[in-house]
């Protein structure tokens, strides 16, 4: 039986960018939705998703600092592949601090900080996930 589906690598690589970024992104969500409704639950689930995302995030990006040795030297790809392990790092990193400041405060508000945070590190990661899928595409 013949499928559609492609098998290649570049669909392994960008189940791994995408996957933390749906974690962080539904993360995001729930903040809203605990910051209107005022529900713990909600918040609850946010840190959980949140801490699913830095789990996946940080595993992805030791497969990806190990594909980054596979790239020749001075190409597109690992230029692009450099540029993704940085700002995927640098955006994991107010993910993890806005997880601690969750921790901090458990009395179920979730900190503004802790959302501004997601914010501008979701914004950091989206445009790492494009840049590392970039970088699987010329590689291919």
């Amino acid at each position: 039986m013949r499928t559609i589906a492609p098998a290649g690598r570049g669909d392994v690589h960008t189940l791994l960018i995408v996957l933390p970024l749906v974690f962080f992104a539904i993360s995001l969500s729930f903040d809203v939705v605990a910051m209107l409704s005022g529900a713990h639950v909600w918040g609850v689930a946010a840190a959980m998703n949140l801490a699913a995302g830095l789990v996946s995030g940080s595993l992805s990006s030791v497969y990806f600092a190990r594909e980054h040795d596979q790239y020749r030297p001075g190409s597109r790809a690992r230029d692009l592949s450099f540029l993704f392990l940085w700002l995927s790092i640098c955006a994991l990193l107010p993910f993890a601090v806005s997880l601690v400041l969750r921790v901090v405060h458990p009395e179920g508000v979730t900190p503004s900080a802790s959302v501004a945070l997601s914010i501008m590190a979701l914004g950091v990661a989206t445009l790492a996930g494009w840049l590392g899928d970039e970088a699987a595409r010329e590689r291919v």
